[in-house]
């Protein structure tokens, strides 16, 4: 998935609302990996207030109800 860098952010107005050194910005921009931690505490389900115990019953139900949709269609 493509990320909005810095130099997109301002232009359209979307601000990531931490306060990173530029460093750390740059730093981040050469990882294309987060580590476990890093996607649980700053997923956009956690800053929609969904809790990780929620998101994976609903990842989960949501995978269900997908494989029993094509299961039933036959693809």
């Amino acid at each position: 998935m493509a990320g909005i860098l810095p130099a997109e952010s301002s232009h359209h107005g979307i601000s990531d609302g931490c306060s990173r050194t530029s460093q750390e910005r740059q730093e981040e921009l050469g990882r294309w990996y987060m580590s476990r931690k890093e996607i649980e505490e700053n997923s956009p389900s956690r800053r929609d207030g969904i809790d990780l115990k929620k998101e994976t019953y609903l990842r989960k139900s949501y995978c269900t109800f997908l494989q029993d949709l094509g299961m039933r269609l036959k693809v």
